[in-house]
């Protein structure tokens, strides 16, 4: 089915007159395509389907004699039903109706609440699959027998716009006359393979029918059972749109006066004669632009495929090419940039007439030189600066200093910034000991305001799922960004949305920023697990454990005069929290209604004083700032 997708809905199918004797079943086979979510066979974001009900009428061909019968369906056999079990949160649909899939007898229960669903999970879930559906008895008339289907379809959200369609996509219906009809166990893939002699199938075909055949077999259920749970631990993936290059390039002419019905002359693909490179000695020709060879000489190695003049492997190597001195110089501002906050050359955007010269000219290109001597590593550029005297200076500003280079483009000092949002929070929750250092991996649905993702705040609704455990804690780099709702905490430290590239990150200094370091969700479980972990790991009395907070956020201990005003707050906020009606915990824990154990001789006003504290210390500027 294509076109537009409401999610509720009913699809009617009428055949034409057949001409068989003493109908018993009706099969629907669920197909995969291409056009369609994850391959399908469903309409559904993960390409699955739920069908809610089936119906089926029986008329006469021939004149009407009677009114059209309702076929009464008896029984429901599928090659595959996922266990029962209640629909995903991504198709709500305002109600609050318990609504499932399972078996696909509930396909003939009667029931919109119920459905047949084949999601096998994972990895599995991307398969045709086949259901047949038996009548109470033979249907047929002499004249012909024309059946009308309906397949009901309720189990989508309210939205069609926004993924919440789980209707069937490309679907096929047959009727048989066999006596016993069942749905074919056998997945389409091994039938296929059986169909090959047994000497011409391939190994993926010959590893098919095995996968079947050994689930068949009583001897290999242990097996069976470990590899089951093997699947269970597979991770579900994401789909991405991937650019396939055309087999024939497409016929790309000019327009007269810039008219698409006036195609003139055609053109083909390349680089204009005025961007032209000349020859390398130490890596060959590289021929472009009008007349540009077939094949880029000397670039490519040893059985790498053939490339296309004006292709994208081609550009690639005119970009990366050592008579073409830009992009090394590009990449090594950003580089340093990234480090001292301002790139050799300031318009780090803008490398054309209009982009401001470079501070240390001889800098850039030696940089550049050395990026591509090296063999374009970044780990060896990245070492080169941090190892150099220039990275290692001390950010102290002299008032002499600061008259004659405000903005320390001499490089006489190394300079004071804030880091990058996402670090801001990392930042955090490493010195609360909360830190998950895992690596890689799919991105996580941070703590977030839940009205963000619901209509009019959004487009259209979003289950926004909050992480719990250690991926709660997960490095900010990881955390979901949605292009129309930018992560809250991360926009307020300037992280640029998905919109567009950013190559150069604005820094500005609100009040958001404090409030969110004084209040946001992550930001408060920081600094009650820095509390805690200061009453367990900072020492025995108050000043030994202010040294050990202040260190853990600051990378120093505290001087006089902040020891004191510190010290100061948290023993007004520990008699504070030990009045009777204080309620300590609903600040120094997570759940009020289920604290933290504490350490020996802790109570709950030291959790709750120490809280305050550690939130200060988290808000300070130098807590977040590179010097």
């Amino acid at each position: 089915m294509a076109g537009y997708a409401p999610t509720k809905f009913a699809a009617v199918f009428q055949s034409q007159p057949l001409n068989l004797k003493n109908i018993t079943a009706i099969r629907i086979e669920l197909l995969n395509d291409p056009n369609l979510p994850c391959n399908g066979p469903g309409r559904s974001f993960m390409g699955t389907c739920a069908l809610t009900e089936i119906s089926v009428e029986a008329d006469n061909a021939g004149p009407p004699a009677a009114p059209k019968q309702p076929v009464k369906l008896v029984a429901a056999t599928a090659d595959y039903a996922n266990p029962e079990r209640v629909l995903e949160a991504n198709f709500f649909d305002k109600t609050d109706k318990r609504r499932v899939t399972g078996s696909v007898a509930f396909a003939i229960d009667g029931k919109d609440e119920t459905a047949w669903g084949i999601d096998a999970g994972p990895g599995r879930r991307n398969q045709p699959r086949n259901a047949v559906f038996v009548f109470d008895k033979p249907v047929s008339y002499e004249s012909g027998t024309v059946l009308k289907v309906t397949l009901k379809q309720m189990h989508g959200g309210w939205n069609s716009d926004d993924h919440m369609n789980n209707n069937l996509g490309r679907f096929r219906l047959s009727v048989t006359t066999a006596e016993k009809p069942i749905a074919d166990p056998v997945p389409v893939a091994v039938r296929t393979a059986l169909s090959v002699a047994r000497e011409q199938r391939s190994p993926a075909q010959q590893a098919a029918i095995f996968s079947y055949w050994r689930t068949t077999v009583a001897e290999f259920a242990s097996f069976n059972d470990r590899i089951e749970a093997a699947w269970q631990r597979w991770p579900s993936g994401s789909t991405q749109l991937v650019l396939m290059p055309r087999e024939k390039p497409r016929d790309t002419r000019m327009l007269a006066r810039g008219d698409f019905l006036k195609p003139t002359k055609a053109v083909s693909a390349g680089v204009p004669d005025f961007l032209q490179m000349k020859p390398s000695a130490s890596r060959g020709a590289l021929a472009l632009g009008q007349g540009a060879a077939d094949e880029v000489r000397g670039l490519t190695h040893p059985g790498s495929p053939k490339v296309r003049a004006g292709d994208r492997l081609t550009f690639a190597h005119w970009l990366t090419n050592r008579s073409h001195p830009t992009t090394a110089r590009v990449i090594v501002n950003r580089v340093w940039q990234a480090y001292f906050g301002t790139g050799l050359v300031s318009t780090s955007e803008d490398f054309g007439t209009q982009a401001e010269p470079p501070s240390h000219p001889e800098l850039l290109d030696w940089l550049a030189v050395e990026f591509m001597e090296q063999g374009w590593s970044f780990k060896h550029l990245h070492r080169l600066i941090t190892s150099s005297a220039t990275y290692r200076q001390s950010s102290r500003v002299t008032p002499e200093l600061y008259e004659r280079d405000q903005f320390n483009r001499l490089l006489a000092r190394f300079p004071r910034q804030r880091v990058e949002g996402e670090i801001v929070r990392d930042i955090a929750l490493a010195a609360s000991g909360l830190l998950n250092e895992k690596l890689s991996g799919p991105a996580i649905f941070s703590p977030s305001p839940s009205f963000l993702y619901q209509p009019p705040a959004s487009y259209g609704p979003f289950t926004w799922t909050e992480e719990t455990g250690a991926e709660r804690y997960r490095r900010g780099l990881y955390t979901f960004r949605r292009r129309s709702t930018p992560y809250p905490m991360l926009s307020n430290f300037d992280t640029p949305n998905a919109d567009a590239a950013c190559v150069k990150r604005t820094r500005s200094n609100t009040p958001l920023q404090a409030l969110t370091t004084l209040n946001e969700v992550v930001f408060l479980e920081c600094a009650r697990s820095l509390a805690l972990l200061v009453l367990q790991d900072g020492g025995s009395d108050d000043a030994s454990r202010l040294s050990f907070a202040f260190r853990r956020c600051v990378s120093r201990d505290p001087n006089a005069a902040e020891q004191k005003m510190l010290l100061s707050l948290l023993h007004q906020q520990r008699t504070k929290f030990a009045q009777p009606d204080s309620k300590p915990w609903e600040l120094a824990a997570n759940d009020p209604a289920q604290p933290p154990a504490l350490p020996n001789g802790g109570t709950p006003a030291d959790a709750a004083a120490w809280t305050v504290v550690a939130r200060v210390l988290l808000n300070l500027d130098e807590t977040v700032t590179r010097e």
